[in-house]
């Protein structure tokens, strides 16, 4: 299999993940403070409605205009490829030290870096 498919695959996952969390993140965080402002403002039923809409439409926002253009510029594929890198190294040096935990880490990512290239 071509690894640049490979790596394009890793990486469209990787960036979905992280795109689903920081949807969810933003649209909890609205969430709680819509329950919040209308606890203590005892809105009533309408209002409450509009802020609950209000809140919605401003997380669809914070996703198109925030949270999707960070993901693109924080997660490049040249990136991600440097942070699996950076792992590897980090547990081949683990285990040249002889923790068992990092050891197993090690082979684990060691078969997974195999097992995509090959």
């Amino acid at each position: 299999m071509n690894p640049y498919a490979i790596r394009a695959r890793r990486g469209i996952f990787v960036r979905t993940v992280a795109g689903i969390a920081g949807d969810v993140a933003i649209g909890i965080g609205l969430a709680g403070t819509c329950a919040w402002i209308i606890q203590s403002a005892a809105l009533g039923l309408f209002l409450s409605f509009l802020l609950w809409i209000a809140a919605l439409l401003l997380s669809l926002a914070v996703s198109q205009y925030v949270v999707r253009p960070t993901i693109r510029f924080a997660l490049s594929d040249a990136k991600l490829d440097r942070g699996l890198e950076a792992l590897s190294a980090l547990a081949q040096s683990a285990k040249e030290a002889g923790a068992p935990l990092w050891q197993q880490l090690s082979q684990g990512i060691g078969r997974f870096v195999v097992s995509r290239v090959a």
